[in-house]
């Protein structure tokens, strides 16, 4: 990149006229349209291969039961913070990726209560984001100054990357929306820092990003600020660093509003540490990379599925190969593609790197920004090629260099040879194809012609991919698609319910889910319930319970449940009813305890207490001698009057999670009982007084403080702009105004 103010290459590619076929005549909206249809087209051909790929794994257990839960609070006129009764993902800051300050995450929670089928809105959401991305990838390009045709195919590229389609898309939605945001951040940014226009697109979407919670967006916007901002230094651009300093800081402070409550929290969670490991769990090295332009290359990416990863996750673009026909290009243009080749260094960096940094984990999801940082590059070297060279030692050179990636992709999975060379035979036609049509002279005169076939090829190579890999690697659950049906679930229950055993093993009795369900999709029955989805388990609660992210607990929870008979941890938790799981280890009925009846199902026990408890945010218990009454309460608070406390003093245990964050106007907030119950130790000086107890998230001191400073710039400087700008509009129309009187009086005196 060239720190610059100039817009903007003219568009590359032939100009209309008599005779030039529809391809040529094509301008930039065409080429946008071309763009999203293809993407569509791809989309279209994924779910007619399975209906819910875009309804898989953590979207069905975590992402839809998440925006529904967050519409619901929004149609009530609050936005969550806390929520006690849901008790290990109850903490909705912390969590981040709820996206609680988020404006487009409210519309697609809104949108929950509106459409009765999950994997339809799920599938919608899906695509529009993926359209986003292509749009940001088509926009970026151009900004580059690639030709409309070359952006096309770049926004195609950037949406098929392996991670986006096989990860992201089905399951891991905030990964989607960040690489989708990011594209068009960048876009913003560059018109900004480069161009001088306003600054208001980069707030808009650099505030979506970060405030989406998604931490692998946020990485690549400080690297891509870094980058800019270390070549305005290199260029002594001083006006234009300035502006990335600004940009900067309002991207900073809102990391730190969305992302220091978790931060402060993580000490008492399973995601604290600092160690740097490499368990290989999710990062690639060269060997995958090697493989990543074949379109059905499954190579040796270890995750969930084991050590070698089902589908094609390193995918890239089969359109590598061909940068030989383009090359070389000018210095200016490699100049110019700086920002481009840095962002992908250094995410390659990433993806190679360590598999664990801290609580950052798992850096294939990286992938997708070094896709789109590719498809940018091939495009501007694509349009920036005085031709394409399209000899015969150049196209032979492209073949090899397919044919060596598809070697090695069958040697990291020999069992995957059939379609490696379904695809391999299929992108070397293509190239062969494209060669042939290259060397026309017509075509030397109107290369989008080269671009438009390289698209319509796209498509075609992704065939064997769209038919071998149908799906995910990761997990479908089988849960339902009807919104009413899992709304009915647990309808004569009370809060505070708790399921124990083995969820997972529901999925293989889809029936199952008429008794029960998992994770998030509690949030649908508006029931508060123990084990939702968390990505920050406090630690000691899910040690205690023996119970994991989605809600699966060991058999032997239940017996923890209720082996004080003193202070059974069931009352500790406000419990009303337990769902048991019927499977090893929970394999015959259990003893209903005292106070409890046991109901025998198909698929599970349900325990019920004969008297409920009211939901979980009070007192659980006193210690002896203590007797306290709660005056008022709600999710992030509760009031209490001491009514006596002994000699000696004596504790006060409720029935909320000891998260830090929160305060006492009076006693001391102590060790948790158990490691985990919120504790306020009393003495005799507090009796006869009220004491609340309050949450706010950890730091929100600065937290507010960051927010106010980021308004403050963004406004400030989106103001000072638009105010310099007019000034300048308007010298210069009073200086051309001067020259035509000038003119004109010179006229005069002639």
């Amino acid at each position: 990149m060239t720190v610059s103010t100039e817009t903007a290459p003219p568009d590359s590619s032939a100009d209309s006229r008599e005779g030039a076929g529809w391809v040529d005549r094509l301008g930039a909206r065409g080429w946008y349209l071309i763009t999203l249809l293809a993407v569509a087209l791809v989309c279209a051909a994924r779910i007619a291969r399975e209906p819910r790929f875009f309804f898989w794994d953590d979207t069905q257990l975590g992402a839809f039961g998440q925006w529904y839960g967050l519409g619901t609070e929004l149609l009530s006129g609050r936005l969550p913070i806390l929520a006690p009764g849901f008790w290990q993902g109850g903490n909705y800051l912390a969590e981040g990726q709820w996206g609680i300050w988020n404006p487009v995450t409210w519309l697609i929670a809104l949108g929950t209560h509106a459409v009765g089928n999950a994997t339809i809105y799920s599938t919608l959401i899906k695509v529009l984001f993926l359209l986003v991305l292509a749009t940001g990838a088509y926009l970026l390009a151009r900004e580059y100054g690639a030709a409309p045709s070359w952006s096309a195919l770049a926004g195609l590229s950037a949406a098929m990357g392996g991670q986006t389609i096989f990860m992201d898309a089905p399951s891991w939605v905030t990964g989607l929306q960040n690489v989708a945001l990011f594209a068009l951040c960048w876009w913003a940014l560059k018109r900004h820092v480069d161009r001088g226009t306003s600054p208001i697109p980069f707030f808009v979407f650099a505030y979506l990003l970060v405030t989406f919670g998604y931490v692998f967006g946020v990485i690549e916007l400080a690297v891509l600020l870094f980058l800019y901002l270390i070549v305005a230094l290199l260029g002594r651009a001083w006006a234009l660093s300035l502006r990335v300093l600004v940009l900067g800081a309002f991207s900073g402070l809102l990391t730190v509003v969305v992302y220091l409550p978790g931060l402060l929290t993580s000490p008492v969670t399973a995601r604290a540490g600092s160690e740097i490991m490499n368990d290989q769990f999710l990062n690639m090295d060269l060997g995958d990379l090697a493989t990543s332009t074949i379109t059905t290359a499954a190579s040796s990416v270890r995750g969930y599925w084991g050590d070698l990863v089902p589908v094609p996750l390193q995918y890239v673009s089969w359109l590598l190969p061909l940068l030989v026909l383009f090359l070389p290009v000018a210095r200016r243009a490699l100049r110019d593609l700086a920002i481009p080749l840095g962002v992908l260094i250094v995410t390659l960096a990433f993806v190679l790197g360590p598999s664990v940094i801290g609580p950052i984990r798992y850096p294939a999801r990286m992938m997708p920004y070094a896709v789109l940082a590719i498809a940018v590059v091939f495009a501007v070297v694509a349009s920036r090629s005085p031709r394409i060279r399209a000899d015969r030692g150049r196209v032979w050179l492209a073949i090899a260099l397919t044919a060596v990636a598809a070697w090695l992709s069958w040697a990291a999975q020999p069992a995957s040879w059939p379609w490696v060379v379904v695809a391999t035979v299929l992108q070397i036609a293509v190239i062969l194809v494209v060669a042939r049509v290259a060397r026309r002279p017509s075509v030397a005169r109107a290369p989008q012609r080269v671009a438009a076939l390289l698209l319509v090829g796209s498509l075609v190579v992704l065939a064997p991919q769209v038919i071998r890999y149908g799906s995910s690697p990761l997990g479908n659950f089988n849960v339902p698609s009807s919104v009413s049906a899992m709304n009915a679930v647990g309808g004569d229950l009370r809060d505070g319910i708790m399921t124990v055993g083995d969820v997972y093993s529901l999925q293989a009795h889809p029936d199952s889910y008429q008794e029960t369900l998992l994770a998030n999709l509690w949030y649908l029955t508006g029931k508060e319930t123990v084990g939702v989805y968390t990505v920050l388990p406090f630690r000691a609660l899910s040690e205690d319970l023996c119970l994991d992210l989605r809600g699966r607990t060991c058999p032997e929870a239940l017996d923890t449940l209720f082996e004080d008979d003193d202070h059974p941890v069931a009352d500790d938790l406000a419990l009303n009813a337990l769902i048991v799981i019927k499977g090893a280890g929970l394999d015959e009925e259990p003893e209903a305890p005292e106070g409890w009846t046991v109901t025998e199902r198909e698929h599970t026990w349900l325990l019920e207490r004969t008297e409920t408890v009211e939901s979980a945010g009070g007192i659980a218990r006193m210690s002896d001698g203590v007797r306290a009454t709660v005056v008022t309460r709600d999710d992030t608070s509760v009031t209490f009057s001491v009514d006596e406390v002994p000699e000696g003093g004596g504790e006060v245990v409720f029935s909320r999670l000891a998260w830090p964050g929160y305060t006492a106007s009076g006693g001391d907030i102590v060790d948790p009982e158990r490691g985990y119950l919120l504790t306020v130790e009393l003495d005799e000086a507090d009796e006869g007084t009220e004491i609340t107890v309050r949450f706010l998230p950890p730091g929100w001191v600065v937290e507010a403080a960051a927010a106010v400073l980021a308004a403050v710039i963004g406004v400030g400087w989106t103001v000072w702009f638009l105010v310099r700008r007019r000034r300048a509009d308007a010298a210069a129309t009073t200086s051309a105004g001067e020259h035509v009187g000038g003119e004109l009086g010179s006229v005069d005196r002639a």
